[in-house]
C-alpha cells in the first residue's frame, strides 16, 4: 500500500486538562512538557540552564552557606543580596561588599541648631565645599537632606529639628568600599522575604528601598565620584512605618503596605522625597483587607489583598480607592508580576489577570491557567510547603514561576513558565510548561544600565546564580520531555504502520543524545511497544562574518560546516496502532534545541 503523510506543527503548549478525544484535534500540543519552553516563535525549546555567579571563583555574599538568601536584585550592574541579617552587592559573583553599614562620616566643624528651624549654623564649617544639595546630612543622630546652602557656615534642612543643640559633630553620609569596609554594622534581625524598589531618579543607578516585614525601611544609593563608588545606607525614619512588607514606587512617592501594626494600610511619602512620610502629600489608605501585594499598572497602583484587589489613584489630590473585586484575592504576593500588558497573579482558582478579572466580573474564564489545573491545584493544596518566587523574562514575553521546598531534593523542585503568544487566531493567551530539578527559591529580573535583561537566582546553597545561562543546572543534567497527545491523523479506526519521522529541529549547538519515543494506542499493554530511536547529532550551523569585528565567526575549529539552519532529522520507526504519541527527549548537559514540528509517513492499515 502507499505511503501517507501527516504535518504536524508543534503548538498550545501543556494541556492537562483536555480530552484525548480533544486533543486529536491538537496534535501540537503537549501532555508531557518538561523543562522546556514554548517559544514565541514557535515550537518548544529545551530550557537552559543556571550558573553560578562569578564561575568558579564565586563566592558566597554572607561567607556562610547556611544563612538564608531572602531576596535579590540587579542593581549597580551587580546584584544586591539580602542573606541571614545583612545585606551584600557585587558586581561579579567574586568580590563581595557588605552595605548596610553606617556610612556617615563626620565633616569639618561643629554645628548649632535650634527646635522648629531648618537653620544651621556652622563654626569652622565649609558647607560649600564638603556639601551639595540634597545631600543626606547627619545631626544629633537625626538624618535630614540639605535643602539649600547659603555659606560655608549656613544651610538649611528639609526639615525642623526638634531638639536644640550647639557644638554638635556635622555628618555626610557617602563612603569608599575601603572605609565601608571598617564601618559601624546597621543591625538588621530576622530578615524574611524582602522586597526591593528602585526610585530611578535619583542618580545614576537610582535608590533602593527594601522592605520585609520585620525591619525599618533600608534606603541603599551607590553615587561615583572621582569615577569610584561611593556607598550610602540608612534605614528611614520621620514617621515612616515601621516594618512594612512590600513596596514599590507610584506617582513619584515610596508606596510601602504589610506593616504588622496595620497590615490592610497602604502609605505613601512625600511627593519627590521616597525618604520622608511626614510631608502634606505624603498620607495613608485603609483598604479593609490584608495586604499581600502592591504593583503600578497602567497609572494605578493596584492593591492585592487576601480576599479583594482594589486600585489606587489621584494621590497629587484627594486619593480615590476603587474596587476591582471584593470575591477574588492573591494566594502569594511573590507571584505578581506584569507581563503582556496585563498583570499576572495566584489567586485561589489558578493564575489570572487583572484586567481579566476585571472586565468580567470573576467568572472562572478569568482564570488562564485552564490548561494546567492539575499543576495549579497541587500548588495551592500544598502551598504551605513551599516558597514562592515569580519573574519575568522580557525578551521572551515569559512568566515564570518557581515553587520551592526547603529538604526536596533537587529533582523534585517545581516550576512553572508560561509563555504570552498570539494564536493562529490573533487571539492572546499564554502557553504553559513545567519546570523539573530547577532549585530555584528566590529569582529577579530587571534592566541593567545598558538595557541588557539580567536574571538571577538563589536556592539554599547561599551562592548566586546567573539564570537562563548554560546548559546545566549548576553541573547536574537538564532531564527535558516532550510529549505530544495521542494522534490519530483524522481516522482513529484504521490502523497506521509508522514508517519514518522526519522532525524539524532547531539546534543552539551540538547536541547527540535527543531521542524519540513512540507510544500506541495509548500504551496499550496489548499492543507490541517499540524502543527508543536515536535521532542523530544536532549540530548549529557556521555563522560566517560580515565584517571583520564579529569574533570567532565561521572560524575554523569553533564552528560546524554544512549544516542546515532549521535540519530535518528523519528517523526510521517501527510499530502500529490506531494511534500514537510522539516522546522527545534528552537528559545530559549538551546544548539547547527547539522541536518545531513533524512529518509522519505511515502506511495504512486495516479498519475495526
Amino acid at each position: 500500500m502507499p505511503t501517507q503523510g501527516a504535518s504536524i506543527t508543534v503548538a498550545g503548549g501543556l494541556d492537562l486538562v483536555s480530552s484525548s478525544h480533544a486533543l486529536f484535534r491538537t496534535p501540537g500540543a503537549a501532555t508531557i512538557l518538561e523543562n522546556f519552553e514554548s517559544a514565541t516563535t514557535g515550537g518548544y525549546r529545551r530550557v537552559s540552564g543556571y550558573t553560578k555567579f562569578g564561575g568558579a571563583s564565586s563566592a558566597i555574599p554572607s561567607g556562610v552557606a547556611t544563612e538564608s538568601i531572602e531576596g535579590l536584585i540587579p542593581y549597580a550592574n551587580g546584584v544586591v543580596v539580602c542573606q541571614g541579617d545583612d545585606i551584600y552587592w557585587s558586581t561579579d559573583g567574586i568580590n563581595w561588599t557588605q552595605i548596610n553599614k553606617d556610612t556617615y562620616k563626620t565633616k569639618t566643624g561643629t554645628v548649632s541648631v535650634t527646635a522648629g528651624s531648618a537653620t544651621v549654623t556652622g563654626s569652622s564649617t565649609v558647607f560649600t565645599t564638603e556639601f551639595a544639595v540634597n545631600d543626606r546630612i547627619q545631626i544629633n543622630n537625626v538624618n535630614y537632606r540639605v535643602l539649600s546652602i547659603t555659606s560655608d557656615t549656613v544651610l538649611t534642612l528639609d526639615y525642623n529639628v526638634v531638639t536644640t543643640i550647639s557644638g554638635q559633630a556635622v555628618k555626610k553620609s557617602g563612603m569608599s568600599s575601603s572605609d565601608l569596609s571598617s564601618a559601624t554594622v546597621s543591625i538588621r534581625t530576622n530578615q524574611t522575604n524582602c522586597q526591593f524598589v528602585n526610585y530611578e531618579s535619583e542618580g545614576i543607578y537610582g535608590t533602593l528601598y527594601i522592605t520585609d516585614g520585620n525591619n525599618k525601611i533600608a534606603e541603599f544609593q551607590i553615587t561615583t565620584s572621582g569615577g569610584s563608588n561611593v556607598f550610602h545606607f540608612e534605614t528611614l525614619e520621620r514617621s515612616s512605618p515601621i516594618n512594612p512588607k512590600r513596596c514599590t514606587i507610584y506617582a513619584e512617592r515610596l508606596v510601602v503596605a504589610g506593616q504588622s501594626d496595620s497590615d490592610s494600610t497602604v502609605s505613601y511619602s512625600t511627593r519627590l522625597e521616597p525618604y520622608n512620610f511626614t510631608g502634606s502629600s505624603a498620607g495613608s489608605i485603609d483598604t479593609g483587607d490584608v495586604i499581600v501585594g502592591i504593583k503600578v499598572f497602567r497609572n494605578t497602583l493596584v492593591i492585592f489583598c487576601k480576599n479583594s484587589i482594589f486600585e489606587l489613584t489621584n494621590l497629587d489630590s484627594t486619593p480615590i480607592l476603587k474596587s476591582v473585586t471584593k470575591n477574588i484575592g492573591c494566594v502569594d504576593g511573590n507571584t505578581i508580576q506584569e507581563i503582556g500588558g496585563d498583570l499576572v497573579f495566584l489567586a485561589p482558582d489558578g493564575l489570572r489577570t487583572v484586567a481579566g478579572t476585571a472586565r468580567i466580573g470573576d467568572v472562572e474564564i478569568g482564570s488562564i491557567s485552564r490548561k494546567i489545573l492539575p499543576l495549579i491545584n497541587d500548588l495551592l493544596d500544598n502551598i504551605g510547603n513551599y516558597t514562592i518566587s515569580s519573574m519575568v523574562i522580557r525578551e521572551r514575553s515569559q512568566y515564570r514561576l518557581f515553587y520551592y521546598q526547603s529538604g526536596q531534593a533537587a529533582s523534585g523542585q517545581k516550576g512553572i513558565i508560561g509563555t504570552f503568544k498570539f494564536d493562529s487566531n490573533g487571539v492572546p493567551a499564554f502557553e504553559w510548561s513545567q519546570t523539573k530539578g530547577m532549585e530555584i527559591k528566590r529569582c529577579t529580573s530587571a534592566l541593567n544600565t545598558s538595557n541588557t535583561e539580567v536574571q538571577f537566582g538563589a536556592n539554599e546553597s547561599g551562592y548566586i546564580y546567573t539564570l537562563d545561562s548554560g546548559n546545566n543546572f549548576d553541573g547536574s543534567n537538564i532531564n527535558a520531555r516532550f510529549q505530544t497527545p495521542d494522534m490519530d491523523y483524522g481516522d482513529n479506526g484504521l490502523r497506521k504502520s509508522l514508517y519514518a519521522v522526519k522532525a524539524n529541529l532547531e539546534p543552539e549547538g551540538t547536541n547527540c543524545n535527543l531521542k524519540l519515543r513512540i507510544r500506541y494506542d495509548f500504551e496499550s499493554t496489548d499492543v507490541p511497544q517499540p524502543g527508543e530511536f536515536s535521532i542523530g547529532c544536532l549540530s548549529s550551523a557556521a555563522v560566517f562574518a560580515t565584517s571583520l569585528s564579529v569574533t570567532n565567526a565561521g572560524k575554523f575549529g569553533t564552528s560546524t560546516f554544512g549544516a542546515t539552519t532549521l535540519p530535518s532529522k528523519r528517523v526510521l520507526v517501527t510499530g502500529s496502532g490506531f494511534s500514537n504519541s510522539f516522546r522527545f527527549f534528552t537528559d545530559d548537559t549538551d546544548a539547547s534545541y527547539s522541536v518545531n514540528g513533524m512529518f509522519v509517513s505511515f502506511i495504512a492499515g486495516g479498519r475495526r
